[in-house]
């Protein structure tokens, strides 16, 4: 190692740390997304229909959820939000799949049973008490020439996603269900 260093010099000893450091950048990025795809936490939720996807964009599919849309007036938790907020939204289990029962602007240990999710609002239409909720994820990708079949599936409503979810509240896709058997499993790398 010191006679690389002293070969390359000052210039060569800068240009090993940087690819040190984007090496555990790249190291961190992954060890984080298997911690949650590990997580033993992993709610299911059903997907709603959703408009046509935008064919410039590669081949995968729009999700979205019944939580998507929270009436903050309907749920427990905190009453006043804005757009932008980080929220943290209690989940309860009911038959195949889980809904929402409260939100709250900090995380909070969830009742017996239920789980966290935690998202961002970006849309609240204040008049109603209605938020649009991203949790992240929103987008599946699939291999070539299968996402418009999994579409059709969604929009018949018989697409629900497996959520894998993190103590923080963080959320990833662990797995696609039709009719609840599992088509797609979210490879650890």
């Amino acid at each position: 190692m010191n006679a690389l260093l002293t070969r390359f010099g000052r210039f060569g000893s800068t240009v090993l740390v940087l690819v040190i450091i984007q090496t555990l950048i790249l190291i961190w990025m992954v060890a984080g997304r298997v911690m949650i795809l590990r997580s033993p936490d992993v709610v299911t939720l059903q997907s709603e229909p959703v408009d046509p996807r935008d064919l410039f964009r590669g081949d995968y599919v729009i999700l979205s959820y019944a939580i998507s849309s929270l009436s903050f007036t309907e749920i427990n938790g905190d009453m006043k939000w804005q757009n932008g907020d980080t929220v943290y939204v209690e989940l309860t289990p009911t038959q195949d799949t889980w809904r929402a029962v409260a939100a709250f602007h900090a995380t909070v240990v969830p009742a017996l049973g239920n789980k966290i999710i935690r998202g961002r609002i970006d849309y609240l239409d204040e008049t109603r008490n209605v938020a649009n909720i991203n949790y992240g994820i929103e987008r599946y990708y699939v291999p070539e020439g299968e996402g418009r079949a999994l579409e059709e599936e969604r929009n018949k409503r018989a697409l629900s996603v497996d959520v894998a979810l993190s103590t923080s509240g963080e959320a990833a896709i662990k797995g696609i269900r039709i009719d609840g058997e599992p088509v797609y499993e979210e490879p650890m790398f």
